[in-house]
């Protein structure tokens, strides 16, 4: 099944934010289907990060186990006023260069706020910031979901009811 994210007010696109990495600035993919940090081999050249060998394996959604090419450690992050030093693992991206995934996400404590296109990094019991996301879709993008459906036996019996009882009334 093949799915295209939608805006309410009727774009397409996914989810991205404005960072700041290593001193450069970029654009983020936020995937809440992902685990981790992963950066491109493009974009690792392009910093002059220094890549620590691993011999971790990957799992994508409809493939075989991949070997990641690396960790690449303390890279310092900016999202907005938020910085950090995070550990990336650095894998074959054909399309992004940075994503940001849910254990991230969780870890600096996010509040997903999509129908106002803002994430909210909560930093004290008062106080957040307000960090705009941007929707985009790349052209000829195509976003492959994890989403099983799974039809409800009782749900099904429940609108055969329905069904039934609209054809009586006509």
């Amino acid at each position: 099944m093949i799915l295209f994210p939608k805006k309410r007010n009727g774009r397409e696109g996914l989810m991205f934010i404005d960072i700041n990495i290593a001193g450069q600035k970029g654009s983020a993919l936020i995937d809440t289907r992902a685990s981790d940090l992963f950066i491109s081999g493009k974009a690792t050249k392009k910093l002059g990060l220094l890549i620590k060998k691993s011999n971790r394996k990957i799992k994508t959604i409809n493939s075989e186990e991949g070997q990641t090419v690396g960790v690449v450690c303390e890279v310092e992050l900016q999202i907005s006023e938020w910085k950090g030093k995070e550990k990336f693992k650095e894998i074959q991206l054909d399309d992004y260069d940075y994503v940001l995934g849910l254990i991230f996400l969780d870890k600096i404590q996010t509040v997903l706020y999509l129908w106002v296109n803002q994430i909210h990094i909560v930093i004290g019991p008062l106080s957040k910031i307000v960090v705009l996301v941007y929707r985009d879709m790349k052209v000829g993008t195509k976003v492959l979901s994890s989403i099983q459906l799974v039809e409800d036996v009782s749900y099904g019996r429940y609108i055969d009811s329905i069904e039934r009882d609209v054809t009586k009334a006509l």
